[in-house]
């Protein structure tokens, strides 16, 4: 993963957030060699929103396609990354690789998993935020769910729908949503998925 707190960006930027396991002589050479200006999956994922497959035919100029013949070297053939953008104009990536050929197979195997790649993009930034906002930021405030609600959470967590927990929870799709209403007030949130990440983030449910 790595966050740009703006645009233009430096790899080498004190501000910069990088995690990564690539291999250790991969890594290094990008950063030491800047390949992220010249990276097509870096420049998409600073102005769009939706995961970009990784394919051979994005990488189109000659250096760009060095880049890539080098990478699959490393063994990071074909993959997916997901764009982020931050509340506070940050920008970055949250890429999933592997070695196997960047095939028809390969890519149905990415979007039958869009979803939770999408779900776990978003707890990892959530989580990574520790790292990259300063240690004097005061820790999250104590939120009080109460069981319905948590109940609810950990539904919607798990994939089910409204319709979903309405029957799991005998009750109606009316009151699962005033449920959500109540817990989107009390987390800060403006969305289900936004509130599954941050009661994750503080304890109030497990993954």
């Amino acid at each position: 993963m790595v966050i740009f707190p703006d645009a233009p960006f430096r790899m080498d930027s004190e501000l910069t957030f990088i995690q990564t396991n690539y291999p250790a002589a991969w890594a290094k050479k990008y950063v030491d060699e800047e390949m992220a200006s010249i990276d097509p999956v870096v420049s998409y994922c600073l102005t769009k929103s939706i995961p970009l497959v990784w394919a051979p035919d994005i990488f189109a100029g000659r250096r760009q396609r060095a880049l890539y013949e080098e990478a699959c070297g490393h063994g990071i053939c074909s993959g997916v990354s997901l764009p982020i953008h931050g509340p506070n104009g940050e920008h970055g990536a949250i890429s999933f690789a592997s070695d196997a050929k960047p095939d028809r197979a390969v890519r149905a195997e990415i979007f039958r998993n869009a979803v939770e790649l999408s779900c776990l993009r978003d707890f990892i930034v959530e989580t990574s935020v520790q790292f990259m906002k300063p240690a004097t930021v005061a820790g999250e405030e104590t939120v009080i769910l109460s069981q319905r609600e948590l109940e609810c959470l950990k539904w919607c967590a798990s994939g089910k729908s409204t319709w979903d927990m309405a029957r799991i929870m005998n009750c109606s799709e009316s009151g699962i949503n005033a449920h959500f209403s109540r817990i989107r007030h009390k987390l800060g949130t403006s969305t289900r998925r936004q509130a599954i990440v941050k009661a994750i983030r503080i304890g109030l449910i497990n993954p």
